[in-house]
């Protein structure tokens, strides 16, 4: 043994690791490092008593069983989400297991993709309307707002590099064919879940919430994100279809239909109880709980059943 890594042999396929390169990799989890730590301040100032950053009616409530818990949840799914995007950077993580990572990767999707999609055209929505991008609501001072939903843009961004490198190269070629509906059920999920769910929302972020819509979600660009929700669900159910009746498209197209349907079921899934959980004041709106409850396990059925006809390969 000389303690050398022998070439292999000609004509073998050449292996490679399932982590983004390092020239995007670097610089995206400094991305998410930077979108996260101000974050986490700020929660870990407020759990300890401080009103720093809020106005003085959102100070009152601060102290409260549901924002104490609220608080205490989101610290730590921003440190999941931080921690995952520094395992991506990994060279062990091609030995993550399928589903945990499925897991992981769905969270930060459904929760982060209407955000990145919708925040950014809404501020443009603002200034179109108001002259001006929009910085307040919710209780929080201006440079709050824009630390907060701007690290949640920022984390949406360096995620979707980390997790669509890692994806591709470890399970892109599985995905060479489009998603399409063979299964009656699959599409009746959709139907049933997606349909109702995502219409509502693009209705609400069009129109506006009225009073049946979730309440407090009146502005410009609160209502781009709703309408973001509702495209992107709506685009599940869709892009599926639409493919049976396209020409066949090569593997980047079936990869970026693929994806699609992938941002799509996991923001129906999580987006529905991100509503009922965040719900101003705590009050519920009985529509809203509606289509939440019907949308989480269409999606999932939807995305499964999807899932469980399209990969043209095996192995992990």
């Amino acid at each position: 043994m000389d303690g050398h890594r022998r070439p292999p042999p000609q004509g073998a396929p050449l292996t490679t690791t399932a982590t983004p390169g390092p020239r995007r990799a670097v610089p995206a989890l400094a991305v998410a490092v930077v979108a996260v730590l101000p974050y986490l301040a700020l929660k870990g100032l407020w759990l300890s008593g401080s009103t720093i950053g809020l106005t003085p009616a959102a100070a009152d409530e601060m102290h409260s069983t549901r924002f104490v818990t609220g608080n205490a949840v989101t610290v730590l799914l921003e440190v999941v989400a931080l921690a995952l995007a520094w395992s991506l950077t990994r060279p062990w993580a091609k030995g993550v297991p399928t589903h945990l990572f499925a897991l992981l990767a769905a969270g930060a999707s459904g929760l982060l993709a209407p955000i990145l999609v919708g925040m950014p055209l809404g501020q443009v929505a603002e200034t179109l309307v108001h002259g001006r991008p929009s910085l307040d609501g919710e209780g929080m001072a201006a440079w709050v707002f824009a630390c907060v939903y701007g690290g949640f843009v920022l984390l949406g961004a360096a995620l979707a590099v980390l997790l669509g490198g890692y994806a591709r190269e470890r399970w892109g070629h599985r995905f060479t064919s489009p998603p399409r509906v063979v299964r009656p059920w699959t599409l009746a999920a959709g139907v049933v879940g997606l349909a109702p769910f995502g219409l509502a929302m693009l209705w609400w972020g069009l129109a506006g919430p009225g009073d049946v819509g979730p309440r407090a979600m009146d502005s410009p660009a609160q209502r781009t994100v709703l309408a973001a929700t509702g495209i992107l669900s709506l685009a599940a159910l869709l892009a599926p279809v639409a493919t049976g009746f396209l020409r066949r498209p090569g593997p980047g197209g079936a990869q970026a239909t693929w994806l699609v349907v992938w941002l799509g079921c996991c923001t129906a899934a999580l987006q529905g109880p991100t509503q009922l959980l965040l719900a101003h004041g705590g009050a519920i709106q009985p529509a809203v709980a509606a289509i939440a409850l019907l949308a989480t396990p269409g999606a999932v059925v939807h995305g499964l059943g999807l899932l469980g006809r399209g990969q043209t390969g095996g192995g992990g």
